[in-house]
């Protein structure tokens, strides 16, 4: 087979368009702008492009369908024409050329944001020919304006029909998943569902699933299937502070960090420790200051385990996963410097409470807290997460 690619022409048996080999060759258009340039100046003159044809066409979403059409605009390619009825100001019209206007011609188009130029709804706009040279629009090859409106209009109608069995698909195929459909509003759910913009029905499908496991798991409840679609709530998969986010690491010493770190100390100290030795057990029988000091020690080494080994991930700069809750109650945290009394205090009540101490590199010079003094704060602290836990049990 040869090295050289060879092209044939085959026997044009069908409809086809004589595109200006220019459009292929202008470099400072994108494939897909080449593309979508190529697609409208095969159609008829007056044909009606409406955007979501484009979208279907080119296998692409609303806003790579708006960039393209940006880039015919940008480079004289397409323009912007206001229509007038009666007088008044009508429609917003694209008038497509095969070849591009000079820039002084379009220079107020590329000041401008281009994707304006298409209606913001799904109304056509309509590549019109335009009547003055030397960059010519598609000419009308018929004086029959009524039978080209009349076809048009039958394709925008075969359009609307075959886009909207679509939509009435997706929602026909997404209904049934929503938890609550057997004894919800069908009518209400389909309502919001047609409000949604093409894009938010694609992302609700995807999401709908990871969104329905996620309340799930934290024993919420579920809303009704049109509240759902109305507020887009499956955004909230990736909101950090909401309930139904993912867990996510955070970095040592952060807000949530020490957020993760106060509550697993404020559990139950672990009874696991090593088995005390004669010399140990002497001092305790023997009670007061240094029985007391062995006591809290041991609970400083062996009481909080998982703390130990936050302490030591942290020396090697990780950081621990830490729950959506648990991230929101930490944004009520301040910042005090390692050398500030407050600091101080709070070193004082981890010592009171055989608590391990932050092991502090030198690199970090502020740390993050409950706000108040400890004593009082870390009360307060105790519970924001039982009232956390309380609503999750509710709920």
């Amino acid at each position: 087979m040869s090295a050289e690619a060879t092209i044939r022409r085959g026997v044009r048996n069908a409809r086809y368009a004589a595109i200006p080999n220019h459009v292929f060759e202008d470099a400072r258009l994108s494939m897909e702008a080449r593309w979508l340039l190529s697609y409208l100046l095969s159609k008829p003159d007056n044909w009606t492009v409406v955007i979501g044809d484009i979208i279907k066409k080119g296998n692409c979403g609303r806003d790579k369908a708006r960039n393209m059409i940006a880039e015919l605009v940008k480079f004289g390619y397409a323009e912007r024409e206001q229509q007038r009825d009666d007088g008044k100001f009508g429609s917003s019209v694209l008038v497509i050329f095969d070849e591009p206007k000079r820039s002084e011609d379009h220079e107020s188009a590329d000041q401008s944001e281009s994707v304006a130029f298409l209606p913001q709804t799904d109304l056509p706009a309509t590549a019109l020919p335009a009547p003055v040279p030397p960059s010519p629009a598609k000419s009308a090859h018929s004086n029959n304006s009524s039978l080209a409106n009349t076809d048009n209009q039958q394709e925008r109608e075969r359009a609307s029909d075959v886009d909207g069995k679509k939509v009435e698909r997706e929602f026909k195929a997404w209904y049934p998943t929503w938890p609550t459909y057997i004894g919800d509003s069908e009518d209400a759910a389909r309502k919001e569902w047609l409000k949604l913009r093409v894009e938010d029905r694609a992302k609700c499908l995807d999401k709908t699933p990871a969104f329905v496991s996620a309340v799930k798991s934290t024993k919420g409840k579920f809303t009704y299937a049109s509240v759902y679609l109305k507020g887009k709530a499956w955004e909230k998969l990736a909101d950090p502070k909401s309930e139904l986010a993912t867990p996510s690491v955070h970095n040592p010493f952060s807000r949530a960090w020490s957020a993760s770190r106060l509550a697993e100390l404020l559990k139950a100290a672990s009874t696991m420790m090593p088995v005390l030795s004669k010399f140990q057990q002497m001092e305790l029988q023997a009670g007061g200051d240094r029985a007391e000091a062995l006591m809290l020690d041991r609970l400083r080494n062996y009481g909080w385990p998982k703390v130990n080994t936050m302490h030591q991930r942290a020396a090697n700069a990780q950081g621990v996963t830490v729950a959506p809750p648990m991230v929101a109650i930490s944004e009520t945290f301040v910042s005090l410097h390692r050398d500030s009394p407050q600091v101080a205090r709070w070193k004082e009540l981890h010592d009171r409470r055989g608590w391990p101490w932050l092991p502090i590199p030198k690199g970090v010079e502020w740390l993050f807290f409950p706000s108040g003094e400890p004593d009082e704060a870390i009360f307060e602290f105790e519970r924001a997460i039982s009232e956390g836990r309380s609503n999750d049990d509710a709920a």
